[in-house]
């Protein structure tokens, strides 16, 4: 079951940096029903011109995860158990797989433009 994770981060003067760790739209992708609701948010973000960022490592809890298990990281300083659970936590995480599809980030800013 795919599972989405948003954060807001405030900026300060009015701006809003939104990370995500979806898979960035593609026209004629299938999406869960939690990733469909993700990328209305998303996209609404976008327009009310916000900062989107479709990044697994610029969200920091999955950041976190990622270094707890990279041996260069803090993957040493963690003891085996709390490896695992960051582990656990990484591999519900879907990963992006690039594909045949239309960059809408794109398509929204070239309509702003216009």
């Amino acid at each position: 079951m795919p599972s989405v994770t948003i954060t807001l981060i405030d900026l300060g003067d009015d701006q809003v940096s939104v990370r995500t760790d979806a898979i960035p739209p593609a026209v004629g992708r299938r999406l869960s029903r939690a990733e469909a609701l993700a990328m209305e948010f998303l996209g609404t973000s976008f327009r009310r011109g916000a900062e989107v960022i479709y990044d697994r490592n610029q969200v920091p809890a999955i950041s976190l995860a990622l270094e707890l298990n990279d041996p260069e990281g803090l993957g040493h300083a963690a003891t085996p158990c709390i490896r695992a659970r960051a582990r656990d936590v990484v591999s519900t995480i879907s990963t992006h797989v690039p594909g045949a599809g239309v960059d809408i980030d794109r398509i929204h800013l070239a309509r702003r433009a216009s």
